[in-house]
């Protein structure tokens, strides 16, 4: 048996809460245990194969009411085999629509038997204001609850019992979303040339001379890991995001749980 916490991440905040479930199951299971991050590309090219007594804790932002791009292509090219899974999905207090039952729909086409799913709240990657400083202390606490009973069905083998929230056709990604313009700007007059954002980038966008690649998707790492501030959104697209999301959405939302 082999415990594996695998977590598409830019920000961090989906890895805190992957990690979070993970230690609940670590502590309980004691056996081998492999954290696959897959935000960098060569990660993301790795072949990923489980075998029946395997278990997987997996987790990815909210992208539009979506799974993260990069992330479902992970999940479409899974092994399962029949291993047991627990999905989480994490999005910025605005809603999660359609993303943590795609996830599950993936991982099951992947061959996974998905035993429990939760939907938890991390600070949205266009605005301070949204979801501010989530995860919080509340959130983590909500998390090891979520462990603790998600290692009980994941013990038992059945699967989720509850109507994951969402349709089928899943919901179409806005406009603005995965468009190359959507890529950060950086202001020359702050850049250091320090090269954190070349490495940060998910999708290898940001060139050596700091050019846009065409593949940004917006996951705004580079914008929350500059040293120096120099990387911010421009884009109308994101901007008019970003206020209708300030208006409409700093009421604190709770995790949800599919057990």
């Amino acid at each position: 048996m082999k415990l594996t916490l695998m977590y598409f991440s830019p920000t961090h905040t989906t890895k805190k809460i992957v990690s979070a479930v993970g230690k609940v199951f670590f502590e309980k299971l004691l056996c081998e245990t492999a954290v696959a991050d897959i935000t960098p590309l060569a990660a993301r090219m790795r072949d990923y194969t489980f075998g029946e007594e395997d278990i997987l804790v997996f987790g990815a932002p909210v992208y539009g009411g979506r799974v993260a791009p990069p992330a479902a292509e992970v999940l479409r090219g899974l092994h399962g085999n029949g291993a047991r899974a627990v999905v989480v999905c994490v999005y910025g207090n605005r809603d999660y629509d359609d993303a943590l039952l795609e996830s599950r729909d993936l991982l099951e086409q992947a061959g996974f038997r998905v035993c429990a799913a939760a939907a938890f709240i991390g600070e949205h990657s266009y605005s301070g204001k949204v979801g501010a400083r989530r995860p919080d202390t509340e959130d983590l606490l909500a998390t090891a609850s979520f462990g603790i009973v998600a290692f009980e069905k994941v013990a038992s083998g059945e699967p989720i019992a509850k109507k994951i929230k969402g349709a089928y056709p899943y919901k179409e990604f806005s406009a603005f979303m995965l468009a190359p313009k959507a890529a950060p700007e950086t202001d020359a007059g702050k850049c250091t040339r320090c090269g954190a954002c070349i490495s940060l980038c998910p999708v290898c966008n940001i060139g050596a001379d700091l050019s846009d690649g065409g593949r940004c998707i917006a996951c705004a790492a580079c914008v929350k890991f500059c040293p120096a501030g120099a990387r911010r959104f421009a884009e109308e697209g994101i901007l008019s995001a970003r206020k209708r999301l300030e208006e409409n959405c700093t009421v604190r939302r709770q995790p949800e749980f599919y057990i």
